[in-house]
């Protein structure tokens, strides 16, 4: 078998600075990630706090400190890259995978998936997953694992890294992928008992489960408890598999499920489709209509209120999106017609998600957005409005916190609000925003500031602006209301032509060279070889050197952004009721 590129850098490395080299790092950065972090007078290696469980109780997390977090995430990807390369090796068709957990392109639903339409799903769970895998076992993995095989210092030090107070830490980018590692073993023999018994395996981090349609399930693997017809416990040679292999079982999460009882693996519904279960969308959508009227969402604890942060129900919306989808797919128009392809209708999660989305990051803001037309001018706005804080306190502390939050564009936001970047989103957006957010009756606080190069690129954002406003955009006005909490600002013509933003730097920043190469002030393809793009541009021309950037060109876009911001503010400011009168005695002569 041809060894993994990483691996094979790993087998023949022997101490840290080949290590360092490895994860692309200087050895004195991993050095002081490993040895000085936690010594007196200097940071702890991690921060301890907990979070509540679903089912009651706590999880303690401990939380990595930023160096040797980019340490974790390095070594995590190189493992990771190593794992999938050697799965390749082994399993010929993806539905033989058997650990779904923290991989790519794998998920709860691709576990679930293997237990559909079952007649037993039988559900058990290994007791402190994590923990169990102690900084022995660990290194003793990378050493003797035939796949491994490591230098003594060399397993050492991964396990180093890896580790903290003899385990794997919960909030370690290394825990995932090292447990699934180490669980690899677990996984064959466990697979192995399955399929004697006709029975179908899969493990999603500490989570296993066999299903199967037999008349009987094997007593092997589960069988009910003595004197009951309800509870179930794991058969003696799954307990003895799992206690060989180093792990233990918590049997208070033993369950089985019956195909006339609703079936969960992983809290996906796998009875007939890999699903959510209906009462769990069905309180997300009671946070989201509370969120959308009042503007906050709240759970109900012991038949106690308890406030519930956007971040949690984003994550709520997410995973019910990832598995459910989107809806159906579009159907291609009939050969030979001129027909328009026909789509269906979304599933009601993914509207429900849509207007979260639109409610979180366009209206019910907690401050002044700035949505511009992609990353680069994000990159170029922050910089900006760092380098001239003390001018502008509205965008910014003195520090360079940003007071305003410039709009991220992600999957999500291009899936589900249509923007993905570029003048003709914001148009359209412009366009629809008043129907998207008409049924909201709280938020608008804040300003939704749109900001476009003022060039043939934002026809279809100008456009918007004059079917609302009845204005045309030729320089005449700063900035533009459109309604509701949104406002459009065109980049400042320089010289009185098109301006795209990058128009507002001086002409010698825009004539830098790097790497011998000129800057590709268009979008149009050039030679690679005589040309870099945009993004080069703002990273490592502009970003990387930000203190030394003249950042005055862009006075006139601030100047505008805190106009708005007051604008706005007087805008949403209640009216003062008017004083009472003051009867005054006549008074005679």
């Amino acid at each position: 078998m041809t060894l993994p590129l990483k691996l094979s850098l790993y087998r023949k490395a022997r101490d840290l600075t080949d290590v360092a080299k490895i994860l692309d790092l200087k050895p004195a950065h991993l050095s002081y990630a490993l040895y000085k972090l936690d010594k007196p007078g200097f940071p702890p290696k991690y921060k301890e706090f907990t979070v509540p469980k679903k089912a009651g109780g706590v999880r303690t997390i401990m939380a990595p400190h930023k160096v040797l977090k980019a340490v974790q995430k390095r070594l995590a990807n190189d493992l990771l890259e190593i794992e999938q390369v050697l799965e390749k090796t082994r399993v010929k068709k993806a539905d033989c995978i058997l650990a779904h957990g923290f991989k790519k392109n794998l998920s709860i639903m691709t576990n679930g998936e293997n237990h559909r339409k079952r007649r037993y799903v039988f559900n058990v769970d290994l007791k402190d997953f994590f923990p169990s895998l102690n900084f022995g076992r660990v290194r003793g993995f990378f050493m003797k694992h035939n796949d491994f095989e490591l230098d003594t210092d060399v397993a050492t030090i991964l396990a180093q890294i890896a580790c903290h107070e003899n385990q794997l830490p919960q909030g370690s980018p290394c825990s995932p992928v090292v447990s699934n590692l180490i669980a690899s073993v677990l996984d064959i023999r466990l697979n192995e008992l399955a399929r004697q018994h006709n029975c179908t395996y899969t493990r999603y981090a500490d989570d296993i489960t066999f299903s199967t349609n037999e008349k009987l399930f094997p007593t092997a693997i589960g069988r009910r408890e003595h004197g009951s017809l309800n509870l179930w416990e794991a058969g003696s040679k799954l307990v003895k598999v799992i206690e060989r292999a180093g792990f233990e079982l918590n049997p208070a999460k033993t369950r089985m499920l019956l195909d006339w009882s609703r079936q969960e693996v992983t809290g996906v519904v796998v009875n007939q489709k890999v699903n959510i279960p209906a009462d769990y969308y069905a309180t997300a959508a009671a946070m989201c209509h509370h969120l959308f009227m009042d503007g906050a969402c709240f759970t109900m604890v012991g038949g106690v209120k308890q406030p519930f942060s956007l971040t949690k129900l984003r994550g709520r919306l997410a995973y019910i999106y990832q598995v459910r989808g989107r809806g159906p797919k579009t159907k291609p128009a009939a050969d030979g017609t001129e027909d328009k392809p026909k789509s269906g209708k979304l599933w009601a999660s993914t509207d429900l998600f849509q207007k979260f989305v639109d409610y979180a990051d366009l209206y019910g803001i907690e401050r002044p957005v700035l949505l511009c037309e992609g990353v680069t001018d994000n990159i170029y706005l922050k910089a900006a409005i760092q380098a001239l804080a003390p001018k502008y306190p509205a965008l910014a502390t003195a520090a360079g916190e940003l007071n305003v939050k410039l709009f991220k564009y992600t999957k999500t936001s291009a899936a589900l609000q249509h923007l993905g970047g570029g003048g003709g989103d914001l148009g359209k957006l412009a366009n629809v925003y008043a129907q998207r957010t008409r049924k909201f009756k709280s938020g608008g606080k804040y300003p939704l500031i749109l900001i476009g190069d003022n060039d043939e690129g934002s026809e279809k954002l100008f456009g918007a602006v004059k079917a609302k406003t009845g204005k045309k955009v030729d320089g005449s006005d700063p900035w533009y209301y459109l309604g509701q909490n949104m406002y459009v600002v065109p980049i400042p013509k320089v010289g009185g032509i098109d301006t795209p933003i990058e128009r507002l730097f001086e002409p010698k920043l825009l004539a830098t060279q790097y790497e011998g190469k000129t800057f590709n002030k268009t979008n149009a393809s050039k030679d690679p070889t005589k040309f870099y793009d945009k993004k080069v541009f703002a990273t490592k021309v502009v970003a990387k050197d930000k203190a030394n950037v003249n950042f005055d060109g862009f006075e006139p876009l601030l100047n505008a952004i805190v106009s708005i911001i007051n604008h706005h503010k007087a805008k949403i400011a209640p009216i003062p009721a008017p004083a009472p009168a003051v009867l005054v005695a006549a008074v005679g002569p």
